[in-house]
């Protein structure tokens, strides 16, 4: 592969990452609606931590650096926490 194919395949995967984000924010929304109809809080401490556990699990399995995959998705479990505050009137997002 030339470098200009390595980064079209790159921007790709990119664009593919961005659509899962979009999709994980929109589910978050969902939960959100069905926290309000259980009546549980817009933060779950052990359900982030699991979130977490299971990615660096699986970057372990997947040989790729488990350290910034918790960083990733420290900050994916962060977003979604806020958009489900969003969601449910205490946040800065709709």
């Amino acid at each position: 592969m030339t470098i200009d194919e390595i980064r079209e395949e790159i921007a790709t995967i990119d664009a593919g990452i961005v659509d899962l984000i979009k999709k994980r924010q929109s589910l978050a929304g969902l939960m959100a609606h069905e926290k309000v109809k259980a009546g549980r809080p817009p933060v779950d401490p052990a359900q982030r931590e699991q979130v977490i556990a299971r990615a660096v699990d699986r970057a372990v399995e997947a040989g790729i650096d488990p350290t910034g995959v918790r960083e990733i998705f420290g900050r994916l479990v962060l977003m979604s926490e806020e958009k489900q505050r969003g969601c449910m009137g205490d946040g800065n997002l709709p």
